[in-house]
């Protein structure tokens, strides 16, 4: 059997040694040639006509040694030549199935139906598998005839379905027609069914079909990929939270110190409790697998239609022109219908496996992330309330610029056990004390910082603080009162008494602290005299 990597203009097989079998490649249609039926063809011109569809190609340099080689098609033959189709695999022999693509057409051998052909024969124009091949074509006659791989099989000329002795060259593009075929020939587009109807080349639609096949199959591919790392997600995130993992999230939680010692710190008489709150961390772990196997179901099958249409596609890839300009409208409503399919993937808090909770007064435990607050601080301008936030932020104060009066208002987030205390820092200069009404109305809690060294300005502190407790909008808001830097010295102890005395007169009730920004003491107890005042008028605990 001659070798299937032949020349299609004489028949001869290609050669990596021998210069006039060398297979030259026609760059103006892409189609490739020997050396020799190239020389035959140029003769002393400089371009060359193609033998199979007549487009020219200039010869660089008017030589056609210049002529670019199909170095892949060398490579091959060399491999082939170097391992005579043989490789090895461990420690045995195993045969090199070269013809692999071709036995995914699928296509019976003439000669034996239960076989499946690899091999055209060009002459006898038949399938044959490579059994039949070898025996058919054992002759000396049959012998000489030119066999090709499948995949590498020419294609037929479709003829007209009404002029048989025509060949069908275009395909129509007129918008109002109702004929059974777009198929024509030129008999049927210049006196047929298809006169004066817009048309084009059958090459260029097929072409430009075949274009939109691979680009629905890019695109059907990337969303493929983005559905199985989707896939890949979903499964590690049921994975930590199922029940049975040993190692996973939800028992990690389980084993969670500030769950256990709560209960634990309870003794018996918690048991039941606890019990409780297990069943309850046990049905939102659930209730997020039943959600995420939900998820999963969906992505899977939208992974299975894109498989599968990506299969189809790829198989109408290969067909012949007419068959597939038949199946033009299914190929591009399935691959539309499928590329429309919603891929929503879940987003990352979705994904998370820390499982947040926080237990109430009652000693129930809830299942939720941080519990938002707003507090409010305020005081006289230059009293620390700045500092005090820097503080609490876990800044150093000497390594920032010196606070200077808050000209509007600064926020700050702190997280504080199950609490986001979002801190509004609000100028206390006194044109900005008339607006101090529009940040309180929403607090939570309010915090306000009186200056212990600044005794001249005691009375005044006092007032404002008075004219905030006013507002019907914070009668059951809890206050905090900070004194800033307590006067130590001597001379300042009977003013200070006075401030106390002014403070217990107050007709609402407040809790007092005593810190000082500037040093650092009295501020990590601020955070939580804060969480427990915020915890009794929410009902919850802090954990």
């Amino acid at each position: 059997m001659t070798s299937e990597y032949g020349c299609n203009v004489c028949n001869e097989e290609y050669s990596v040694q021998d210069p006039l079998k060398c297979p030259r490649v026609l760059t103006g249609c892409g189609h490739t040639i020997c050396h020799s039926c190239a020389m035959i063809i140029a003769g002393r011109n400089i371009s060359i006509f193609c033998p199979f569809d007549r487009t020219s190609t200039n010869l660089p340099g008017g030589d056609l040694n210049n002529l670019k080689k199909n170095f892949a098609l060398l490579e091959l033959l060399e491999k082939i030549a170097d391992t005579g189709g043989i490789s090895e695999i461990g420690e045995g022999v195993q045969k090199h199935d070269r013809y692999a693509k071709d036995r995914l057409l699928n296509v019976k051998c003439d000669e034996d139906s239960e076989h499946v052909a690899v091999f055209y024969c060009t002459v006898c124009d038949s399938n044959l598998c490579d059994r039949c091949s070898e025996f058919t074509h054992s002759t000396n006659v049959l012998s000489k005839h030119r066999r090709v791989p499948l995949t590498e099989k020419p294609v037929p000329k479709v003829c007209c379905r009404l002029h048989s002795s025509y060949v069908v060259e275009f395909v129509c593009k007129e918008v109002s027609c109702d004929n059974e075929s777009p198929l024509m020939c030129l008999m049927c587009r210049d006196y047929g069914r298809h006169k004066g109807h817009c048309h084009v080349l059958i090459e260029k639609e097929v072409d430009d079909l075949r274009e939109k096949l691979r680009e629905h199959l890019g695109e059907l591919t990337r969303q493929s990929e983005i559905v199985e790392r989707s896939l890949n997600s979903i499964n590690s995130t049921i994975h930590e939270l199922t029940p049975e993992t040993d190692d996973g999230s939800l028992e990690e939680t389980k084993q969670e110190a500030s769950i256990r010692n709560h209960f634990y710190r309870l003794h018996s008489t918690l048991d039941q409790d606890e019990i409780h709150a297990l069943e309850t961390l046990d049905r939102y772990a659930r209730n997020r697998l039943e959600s995420l196997q939900a998820q999963k179901d969906r992505l899977e099958a939208v992974s299975t239609k894109i498989g599968s249409t990506c299969i189809t596609l790829q198989k109408a890839l290969v067909l012949e022109k007419d068959n597939i300009l038949d199946r033009k409208d299914d190929l591009l409503a399935l691959a539309e219908s499928t590329n429309a399919e919603p891929t929503e993937v879940p987003d990352r808090s979705q994904l998370r496996t820390r499982i947040a909770f926080s237990f109430s007064n009652d000693r129930k435990l809830h299942i939720g992330d941080f519990i938002e607050a707003r507090v409010v601080l305020l005081g006289l301008d230059g009293s620390g309330k700045t500092s005090i936030v820097r503080r609490l932020k876990k800044v150093r104060i000497d390594a920032v610029m010196a606070p200077h009066p808050t000209s509007g208002f600064n926020i700050e987030t702190i997280h504080y056990k199950n609490y986001r205390l979002n801190v509004w820092d609000v100028g206390g200069l006194p044109k900005l004390r008339n607006l101090w009404k529009h940040y309180y109305s929403n607090a939570q809690a309010i915090f306000y910082v009186i200056d212990g060294h600044a005794v001249e300005r005691f009375n005044e502190a006092i007032k404002e603080l008075n004219k905030v407790m006013s507002d019907p909008l914070l009668i059951s808001c809890p206050v905090i009162v900070a004194i800033n830097r307590k006067g130590g010295a001597s001379s300042l102890n009977g003013h200070m008494d006075v401030l106390m005395s002014q403070l217990e007169a107050l007709p609402f009730q407040h809790e007092l602290h005593f810190c000082d920004a500037a040093q650092g003491s009295g501020i990590d107890q601020i955070l939580d005299q804060i969480t427990v005042c915020l915890s009794r008028l929410n009902g919850t605990c802090p954990v």
